[in-house]
């Protein structure tokens, strides 16, 4: 499956509709003298050759070509010799229009055309400048080519050879117009209307080409795409291109979403279970098939897909070959099915939650539909992906499996994802509580509610249940998960706000560390939590952990909960008992809670810990109550600063002999791993899925 990438005509832009050549007579030809010739080796293709005289002396802002038909219709070419207003200074902007000639006031028709639009270079034609793009022309996008086609003053020179004959000016379009016919019908019973709007659930659309090998070099390097059609809240299309993979020619199929109405409301997506299908025109024999499903959306902007499909849908040998059936009399059809899930979501933020906590809701309708629709096509591990909200500046959403991911089917899977889209670094986490629920429609106490405390990053990015609830219990009509063929997903999120920063230290550094106490400081991780008493409740259960930082070879993390109203934090590290001995060692180092107001009566505490023998070692700080104090000067605008000062980290067996001695700040330390005071951060169900969606 595959993300659908950008063409060349990502590159070029369409003239502004509002410039006065876009509304000219038709019989004008842009207040130039001109010649224009035109070649049809085809009904559906042309070589267009205009010629504009004397283009150095031309005052207007804009010229154009006369009409001329090409697969009937009307085309012409478009120059502003000094820019358009899109354009860089100092360049000429050229551009392809397409009009139906049944009249412009028609909004239904549309056509795909390649072409190439050129300025021959008469002297030399290796110096032609050649530009190569598509486009669907409709109505709404008549015009299509190159703001910053190529600098004016390399073609006004007389000595480049552009200009000839009274400094004429040569200009060709070479057009090849996709000649096509679609059908589309749609299932009546998945039809809904939501305000004067009707949404289509289910359908099938067919796209018809009649002169598929003229476009077979282009869809080498460029993709030919079908008209749209509406699918859920998305406007879709077919595309065909052609692929290598591994060293193989293959034919590439894909569905594209594009957002035809440009419309204000960028949250607009589908999920969608799709075929795509090349049908076989001889009689008797098999389409080529193949299903796949996601979620589309008009942009990529909230990390949704805009196009889904396959790379290697099957080899161009078989495709182009004439005894096989699918490309036959110069004709291929193409195909696919949908269904769109019916759906509802919410989204509310805490108000005293500064952005980092909120609520989801996700209604999804004719559930039974789509679970019978999944076992029907023998479909399994198929995860439902709900629409993304944010919290705390990153990307949220609910993943479902509704036949769970054991075979055979027990239980329905969900589990929360996190990503950060703005970010392109692989290092970035974030420490999140979560409370999933399958929300009892007729009696919300009787919801089925788990919750768990994650660290979310880009290679662990979504936290959940394999077994959430039972689909026995889910389908059960007397439980209240199923009302109406419908079921309601929530998630409770709420996000640490923290910043952290890690330091190393020289030996001159070390006089300057933040205690101030020890001079053989090697390297520092301050922990600052920004939003301390929205987690007051949840460490008095669980425990909330930094990202991991690197410190003399290991990984490590500061861990804090709180116990007897007392805080307590410890040093743990992320070396597994499996790994080498060689990277078994012994870490020497001082914890603080920093005093923000006088940084003095911060409170420290050192011990040591070994990466395999002892995980980790907890240390009792203060009482919470006497740190929250208003003027302790611990807990300041919400946020509590937590710093670990590494002292020594060397390799465990040059110490194997030694007794290990605790400090007089550490007397009070307990060697218990903080899992067993307070519980595990996991339970059995609470489990990370390797294989990410």
């Amino acid at each position: 499956m595959l993300s659908s990438s950008s063409s060349a005509a990502d590159q070029s832009h369409p003239s502004i509709s509002s410039e006065k050549p876009l509304s000219s007579s038709r019989d004008e030809s842009g207040g130039a003298q001109e010649i224009v010739a035109v070649d049809r080796p085809g009904e559906y293709t042309a070589l267009c050759r205009w010629t504009v005289e004397s283009f150095t002396r031309v005052k207007a802002k804009a010229l154009w070509s006369k009409y001329f038909d090409v697969g009937g219709y009307d085309c012409r070419l478009l120059v502003y010799p000094r820019g358009d207003s899109q354009a860089l200074p100092g360049s000429i902007s050229i551009y392809l229009q397409i009009i139906d000639p049944r009249g412009t006031s028609s909004s239904l028709w549309d056509c795909f055309a390649s072409y190439q639009l050129s300025i021959i270079n008469h002297v030399d034609d290796s110096l032609t400048i050649r530009k190569n793009s598509w486009h669907r022309f409709s109505n709404k996008k008549r015009s299509h080519g190159w703001c910053d086609f190529t600098l004016n003053s390399s073609v006004l020179d007389p000595k480049m050879g552009f200009l000839f004959n009274n400094d004429s000016l040569l200009i060709t379009a070479d057009i090849m117009i996709l000649n096509e016919s679609v059908s589309f019908s749609i299932d009546n019973n998945n039809e809904s209307v939501v305000g004067s709007m009707t949404d289509v659930l289910s359908g099938t659309f067919t796209w018809t080409v009649e002169n598929f090998s003229m476009f077979k070099e282009m869809i080498k390097t460029q993709k030919i795409t079908s008209p749209v059609f509406v699918a859920g809240e998305c406007f879709l299309r077919i595309g065909v291109y052609q692929s290598v993979v591994n060293a193989q020619e293959y034919f590439s199929m894909c569905l594209d979403s594009t957002d035809t109405e440009k419309s204000v409301l960028s949250d607009k997506s589908s999920w969608c279970l799709f075929s795509m299908s090349a049908l076989n025109q001889k009689h008797g024999c098999t389409n080529m098939n193949k299903e796949s499903y996601g979620r589309f959306a008009a942009d990529n902007k909230s990390g949704d897909n805009t196009g889904l499909g396959w790379n290697d849908y099957m080899k161009m040998s078989d495709f182009v070959n004439p005894d096989a059936g699918y490309l036959l009399d110069d004709k291929a059809v193409f195909s696919t099915s949908f269904d769109v899930i019916k759906e509802f979501s919410s989204f509310t933020k805490n108000g005293t939650g500064n952005g980092y906590m909120g609520k989801f809701s996700w209604r999804i309708e004719n559930f039974t539909s789509l679970v019978d629709l999944l076992e029907k096509r023998k479909i399994t591990g198929l995860y439902i992906k709900s629409k993304r909200f944010q919290i705390g500046n990153r990307d949220c959403r609910l993943i479902v499996y509704p036949r769970g991911q054991s075979q055979p089917p027990s239980h329905l899977s969900i589990f929360l994802e996190v990503t950060d889209s703005r970010s392109s670094s692989s290092d970035w986490s974030c420490f999140v509580s979560h409370r999933l629920s399958v929300v009892n429609q007729r009696s919300e106490e009787k919801s089925v509610t788990k919750e768990s405390q994650n660290r979310f990053s880009k290679a662990e990015k979504d936290w959940g249940w394999r077994e959430f609830v039972t689909l026995t219990s889910l389908f059960d009509q007397d439980s209240g998960f199923l009302v109406q063929d419908s079921v309601v997903f929530s998630v409770e999120v709420l996000m640490l706000k923290e910043t952290s920063l890690t330091k190393d230290y020289t030996e001159a550094e070390s006089a300057s560390s933040v205690s101030q106490i020890d001079k053989t400081v090697k390297s520092s991780f301050t922990w600052k939590v920004e939003n301390f008493l929205a987690f007051k409740g949840i460490m008095e259960k669980r425990k909330i952990f930094s990202k991991f930082f690197q410190a003399g070879g290991c990984e490590l993390r500061i861990g804090v909960y709180e116990s007897f109203d007392t805080i307590c934090i410890y040093l743990e590290s992320g070396q597994s008992a499996g790994n080498d001995v060689d990277n078994n060692l012994w870490v020497k180092y001082k914890m603080g809670i920093l005093n923000q107001k006088n940084p003095a009566k911060s409170v420290w505490k050192e011990s040591s810990l070994c990466t395999k023998t002892w995980n980790n070692s907890v240390l009792l700080f203060m009482k919470v109550s006497d740190m929250l104090e208003a003027d302790a000067g611990f807990l300041v605008r919400d946020t509590l600063v937590f710093v670990c000062e590494i002292l020594d980290c060397c390799p465990w067996f040059e110490f194997s002999d030694l007794e290990v001695l605790a400090s007089d700040d550490v007397q009070d330390a307990l060697t218990t791993n903080p899992d067993e005071v307070i519980g595990s951060e996991k339970s059995e169900e609470d489990t990370f899925r390797q294989v990410s969606p």
